[in-house]
């Protein structure tokens, strides 16, 4: 007899609707997230090279600070994907193409931005360009050398969080600052950014609409940092947790038997055990060539 899909073997088929916004124990309710509350920071500290006081010099009123300045005027966000891309054999098993990844790859970011009567969005990227492409004047339309990445490239973080800010009996009065609770989000560490086009924003007659800057950002990476609140309980993710543990050879010719074993390209879930890493090891000092 086959096998039942898991929508009957889980019970799922016949689950409630409104079970799904009902968490038990520790278990988080199914809530759907929304896409307005977000937030984006960049740290100009990082970059090594003077971007941050240069940056800075654009800022009028004591502005000195554009990464959290700007945080609340990003109209529109994006939560980073990631593509693996893949190649292929053929003609190993009949009728079967085997496919498998051979390295990942980072998308561009694109953020847009609300200007202020005063532009002040614009000048800030503005100037970053123009810290990365520095020219020779005004008066002489030539450009000079390109900084070097490290004085140039910043970090970034994309945070999307829920509305779980005050606790339920904070509700029912009034709100301060002590009631405040961290609520469930996720946060995308980008690693290196910099800005790498400033799409042009157009002016038109006619109706007025708010002037947007959007500006598309290249990085190297990116890591994921998560919480859950569930009530009064609130869960955050460890750096330990998230980073795949690497098997390590005693010596490089068991790393070569190890990882180029051809069970491993069937089935890569297959684990070796002792008995037969010391099996293929003797297996390849026989095969080697005297």
């Amino acid at each position: 007899m086959a096998q039942r899909a898991e929508a009957f073997r889980s019970g799922r088929f016949y689950l409630p609707t409104v079970n799904l916004t009902r968490g038990s124990g520790k278990v988080a309710p199914g809530i759907p997230a929304f896409n307005n509350n977000y937030d984006v920071s960049i740290n100009f500290n990082k970059a090594q090279g003077g971007l941050k006081s240069f940056i800075d010099k654009h800022g009028f009123y004591d502005q000195n600070n554009a990464g959290s300045d700007l945080a609340l005027y990003c109209s529109e966000a994006v939560l980073p994907g990631s593509d693996i891309n893949t190649a292929q054999v053929r003609g190993l098993r009949q009728g079967i193409t085997q496919k498998y990844a051979t390295f990942r790859e980072y998308p561009d970011v694109i953020l847009t931005y609300y200007a202020q009567t005063d532009y002040y969005t614009n000048d800030v990227f503005n100037a970053w360009m123009e810290f990365i492409s520095p020219t020779s004047g005004r008066d002489i339309p030539a450009f000079r050398r390109m900084k070097y990445p490290e004085t140039y490239k910043c970090d970034m973080e994309i945070t999307a969080f829920s509305k779980d800010t005050t606790s339920e009996f904070s509700k029912l009065n009034r709100t301060s600052a002590f009631s405040r609770q961290l609520p469930s989000s996720i946060t995308y560490k980008l690693i290196n950014v910099f800005p790498s086009s400033i799409i042009a924003a157009p002016l038109a007659y006619g109706t007025a609409e708010l002037v947007k800057t959007t500006v598309t950002f290249k990085y190297d990476q990116y890591f994921v940092d998560r919480t859950s609140r569930v009530g009064s309980t609130l869960e955050e993710s460890v750096d330990s947790d998230r980073i795949v543990s690497h098997p390590t050879a005693v010596s490089n010719e068991e790393s070569d038997v190890a990882y180029n074993d051809p069970r491993e390209f069937d089935n890569p879930q297959e684990a070796l055990s002792t008995f037969e890493l010391a099996e293929l090891m003797i297996r390849h000092k026989n095969d080697s060539p005297v």
